[in-house]
């Protein structure tokens, strides 16, 4: 299979690559490669995306579109049904300690989270 041969929509194995806090690297067995974008993964705000994708996993995932020869996709996610998911759905399922360095650490996390379900609440 070429990337003449694979077309948007098309379902296809690949492996991880590499797994990066924006997404994950992926190859076909003909050496093709692409990325999963965060965004692509889950319609939930992701806290830790190795609690969903793992390096040398094989997975089949939905192919968005091919440019300069690399392969943008988004995961089928019907076949990963593990509950260990560390997802975000609302603010107050955050477990935090009290303290001004913790007030530090999760402001980035709430404004991202924040502006998520602003978003996403349209």
């Amino acid at each position: 299979m070429s990337y003449r041969e694979i077309r948007p929509g098309d379902i296809i194995k690949v492996k991880v690559t590499a797994v990066k806090p924006y997404g994950a690297f992926i190859e076909t067995r003909d050496k093709m490669v692409g990325l999963i974008h965060i965004s692509e993964i889950t319609n939930c705000f992701i806290f830790d995306i190795s609690s969903y994708i793992k390096q040398d996993e094989i997975l089949e995932v939905k192919v968005l579109s091919i440019k300069d020869n690399k392969i943008n996709a988004t995961l089928n996610f019907k076949q990963k049904k593990d509950t260990d998911k560390k997802e975000i759905n609302s603010l107050d399922t955050l477990n935090f300690q009290y303290g001004f360095d913790t007030l530090k650490q999760n402001m980035k996390l709430w404004q991202k989270k924040a502006i998520f379900e602003m978003r996403n609440s349209k």
